[in-house]
């Protein structure tokens, strides 16, 4: 009887057991990148929600500015010192704090979704929080403070802004 193998070396247990453990290894590593750049993916979507949030909020205060001068108000008409929420659909209301500030989403609209302050839509992630005060008699500094939780983490962004009275 004759054998095929005759002669030819093949791989030991050791070396597939090495070889095995080098692929698993490499595998276990890509899984885990994978992993840690889905969570990061998330992590920049929600700061690039609250950066524009943010910079929604200045320009709702800055629209009722302009709408006051448009109107014929003082310039700083109902944006005098204090801690607001505001809606794009100008409407302003003074809160307390952060607690107060909860932004409800809206998804049904169009295609893209809306925040705002509106009780009977469910809440979203974010709160935001609109911060006047007044340095002098022209000037009003205007800080927007957008906070969230991940994970059990508060997160939060801040844009800040200067509105005078320019007419």
């Amino acid at each position: 009887m004759t054998t095929f193998f005759k002669g030819q070396s093949g791989f030991s247990i050791l070396e597939i057991v090495v070889a095995f453990s080098i692929i698993t290894i490499g595998l276990v590593g890509v899984l885990s990148l994978t992993a840690q750049n889905v969570q990061v993916e998330y992590t920049n979507k929600n700061n690039l929600v609250a950066s524009q949030l943010a910079q929604e909020g200045l320009e709702l205060i800055r629209n009722i500015r302009d709408n006051n001068w448009l109107v014929g108000n003082s310039w700083d008409n109902s944006i005098t010192p204090g801690t607001y929420i505001v809606d794009y659909s100008g409407n302003i209301s003074s809160v307390a704090g952060i607690g107060e500030a909860r932004l409800q989403q809206r998804n049904d609209i169009g295609e893209e979704d809306y925040y705002w302050h509106e009780a009977s839509d469910p809440d979203s992630l974010f709160s935001r929080l609109i911060t006047i005060t007044q340095t002098s008699p022209e000037l009003l500094n205007v800080s927007c403070l957008i906070q969230w939780e991940d994970r059990g983490q508060t997160f939060q962004y801040v844009a800040d802004t200067i509105l005078y009275d320019w007419r």
